[in-house]
């Protein structure tokens, strides 16, 4: 399991009272199509159509991933998301009580907590690696399933996040050395042949 944290300037997390005085809390859970902030050693983008297929509909909303801290669910209808052609949005209606209100809304209100966050697995070869000018870009193009997402204090990767990519990076280098050694030997063989 992955988890990314999207900056103040990608995520747009506002808490917002409607008119019958009820809070809810829209954000950007992951936004398609853009290079992240590095990662560790790499950047990351998101295609936007890795989600086709994937599993949402178990998704819970938490504050900073704390399960003891749940905000909604999309089975529960108290957290619902949007796919649009840049981002999947994300609207939760959090529990009305004091707590959530000093905790959560709050520092959305004051604009302490400014990112989102998600929780994902990619799909199984649903990731390409690029070389691009000596830096590493992973493109996400399957996601298999979204476990959580929402707003949270801190706009950093999780030092666990790239474990995964990792293991896919280190699958992409083997596949390049293993192209590059085949590529060799065919060389090889066709200046044999030219000097026959």
């Amino acid at each position: 399991m992955e988890t990314r944290v999207l900056p103040q300037e990608l995520s747009e997390v506002r808490a917002i009272k409607n008119e019958q005085g009820v809070w809810h809390i829209p954000g950007k859970a992951i936004v398609f199509n853009q290079r992240s902030r590095k990662i560790g050693w790499f950047y990351e983008v998101i295609d936007s159509r890795a989600l086709e297929g994937a599993r949402i509909d178990d998704a819970i909303s938490c504050f900073n991933h704390n399960t003891s801290i749940i905000l909604g669910s999309v089975r529960n209808q108290t957290t619902s998301y949007t796919i649009t052609p840049g981002a999947m949005e994300y609207d939760i209606l959090p529990p009305d009580n004091q707590h959530t209100q000093d905790v959560v809304i709050a520092p959305i209100v004051r604009r302490d907590v400014t990112g989102s966050s998600f929780m994902f697995n990619a799909a199984r070869k649903g990731d390409e690696w690029v070389e691009e000018d000596g830096i590493y870009v992973r493109y996400v193009k399957k996601i298999e399933e979204v476990y959580e997402f929402g707003p949270v204090s801190m706009p950093a990767y999780m030092n666990t996040s790239t474990d995964v990519a990792k293991r896919s990076y280190d699958d992409f280098i083997k596949e390049h050395k293993q192209q590059e050694i085949a590529f060799r030997s065919q060389f090889a063989k066709m200046q044999l042949a030219l000097y026959r």
